[in-house]
């Protein structure tokens, strides 16, 4: 779960450096102190991005630490399509969950059990699906 609040904390962080970056922005423009005349669009860059990390990744982990902090997670269940290149995300049934890294030992293909938070999707664990025999069919 250190990996949960890791990833919160980083993005919180890159939300709090984008907001100062975007007031110091405002504050140069109300001085009319850019050395090029399109640095002025710089504000509404940032606010643009801003408002896409917020939304995107701080408020939906946000929403999330309650699920977190009461472990009552989702279970959902479906075969891996993808594994992303750092290793991070993993692709089920069209969705993409956010997994710790260094805890992902499933391939691609496998059927799985996945417990994971209702709003960021980030996976606490991912667990083979276990294959169940039906023993009165061979009876």
């Amino acid at each position: 779960m250190q990996y949960f609040w890791i990833n919160l904390g980083v993005h919180l962080l890159i939300s709090l450096v984008l907001l100062i970056v975007f007031l110091w922005a405002i504050k140069r423009n109300r001085q009319h102190r850019w050395p090029k005349g399109f640095l002025f669009l710089l504000p509404t860059v940032l606010m643009i991005l801003l408002l896409l990390q917020v939304v995107l990744f701080a408020v939906p982990r946000i929403l999330d630490t309650t699920t977190v902090l009461r472990s009552t997670y989702r279970i959902e269940t479906g075969k891996i399509e993808k594994i992303g290149i750092l290793k991070h995300t993993v692709e089920v049934e069209g969705v993409t969950y956010y997994v710790n890294p260094f805890d992902l030992d499933i391939q691609e293909g496998s059927d799985v059990i996945i417990k994971c938070t209702p709003y960021a999707h980030y996976a606490y664990s991912i667990e083979p699906k276990a294959e169940v025999e039906d023993s009165t069919a061979e009876t």
